[in-house]
């Protein structure tokens, strides 16, 4: 573990703003999220350091079952999977139409899937090798291993890059921002997606709050604090567009809200797992999408995350930047 100082103003005063643990995967530790006395950043400290949290993510994280058995028919928490890659892209989408395309934390590789198909020339960097081989073995993607920090990639080669919740879990956001700067062409854009910590879902659950996600997620952002971590670091802010995760909204709701079930002792959820098709097991997933309880959920917090969106409160945050 790891004590660090602000990583937006350097500041090294902070108010703890409470203690959690890995309530998605029950993995053990206790972990201090605090907020800067300075700046008003949210992080967790102390942290894994960069070699320890290896331990901290599943295979799950990286391995879908759609590697082994493709894309047709694929729903994602019942939204066809197309449809949620659109709604994603969309701020970007508006603005570019076609290009070179990094992917930071591909992952499952959908959002490249969906681009490739739209005419793109995809790239993605994956830091799993296990991810890696299957992308390119199943789908042909030129995915390499690696982090951003580290790629080699020349400057200025990318007409876009997105990072679609991944810039809450790095180490250091202020330079993966300068990298970003530096590999987006003159007139390119970077869309980063994060969750919002001054949402809704947030300020509902507190440190049940499924995108607290400790200790994974390392930094919690505001539209404040995302802004002027991305201003500082070479990039110039074009528009902050708040809303919910186009197909797991609800699924916030609802995973909070079995999290503080189960740490009332009502009831004990099965504890996520790897499946034997690579996807995952336990959770939400042990509740069928066409249960009675499913169907109530859905009802009630899309109703919740229509009107927390209106309101600019929703569950997450799409920053579209360009370099300075």
């Amino acid at each position: 573990m790891e004590s660090v100082a602000c990583a937006l103003c350097g500041a090294d005063r902070t108010t703890e703003l409470f203690r959690t643990k890995d309530r998605n995967w029950r993995l053990p530790g206790e972990f201090t999220v605090v907020r800067c006395a300075e700046c008003g950043l949210v992080y967790v400290n102390p942290r894994p350091t960069p070699e320890e949290m290896a331990e901290f993510y599943p295979e799950t994280f990286s391995v879908r079952p759609h590697f082994f058995k493709g894309t047709d028919g694929l729903a994602i928490q019942g939204t066809p999977w197309e449809m949620v890659m659109e709604r994603k892209l969309a701020p970007l989408l508006k603005l570019k139409k076609s290009g070179r395309i990094l992917d930071v934390g591909c992952g499952d590789c959908l959002l490249l899937l969906y681009l490739q198909k739209k005419g793109w020339e995809v790239f993605g960097l994956e830091p799993r090798r296990d991810a890696v081989d299957l992308a390119r073995k199943t789908f042909g993607l030129d995915v390499r291993p690696g982090l951003l920090e580290e790629s080699d990639f020349e400057k200025g080669s990318f007409d876009a890059l997105t990072l679609m919740h991944v810039f809450e879990h790095v180490h250091n956001p202020g330079e993966i921002a300068r990298r970003i700067s530096e590999l987006l062409a003159p007139d390119g854009i970077a869309l980063i997606d994060v969750p919002n910590f001054a949402g809704l879902e947030s300020r509902l659950f507190g440190e049940r709050w499924v995108a607290v996600d400790a200790p994974r997620h390392l930094y919690h952002f505001t539209e404040k604090t995302l802004r002027a971590m991305l201003e500082k670091n070479g990039l110039r802010v074009i528009d902050v567009i708040h809303g919910s995760d186009v197909s797991r909204y609800r699924m916030g709701y609802s995973e909070s809200l079995r999290h503080l079930i189960m740490d009332v002792g009502l009831k004990k959820y099965p504890a996520k797992k790897t499946s034997a098709d690579g996807g995952v097991e336990g959770g939400l997933n042990s509740i069928p999408m066409d249960s009675v309880s499913r169907k109530l959920e859905n009802g009630l917090f899309g109703v919740i995350s229509a009107a927390a969106d209106v309101f600019h409160v929703g569950g997450r945050l799409s920053a579209l930047a360009a370099p300075k």
